[in-house]
């Protein structure tokens, strides 16, 4: 049984996440499931949502890095990717 709750995306597409979750769903990234999770907190979910983008979208970072974290973070979520 999850520990937390998944909000709804249009009630949290109202609010000040509204133009991240726009554009998380244009671009396909990240999973909607983020904002319906983080949602509980809207300003850690928008802090987190540019970090992730800085991350990923900017060519800052290395793309075995960028590999390597995606690994990462598949394992912790017990994901198949």
């Amino acid at each position: 049984m999850p520990n937390i709750s998944m909000m709804d995306l249009d009630e949290l597409g109202k609010g000040k996440l509204g133009p991240f979750i726009k554009k998380a769903l244009r671009n396909r990234a990240p999973d909607p499931a983020f904002h319906a999770m983080m949602g509980h907190n809207p300003d850690l979910s928008k802090a987190m949502y540019i970090a992730w983008g800085t991350l990923f979208s900017t060519g800052k970072v290395d793309h075995g890095l960028k590999e390597i974290i995606r690994v990462q973070l598949s394992r912790a979520a017990d994901c198949n990717y």
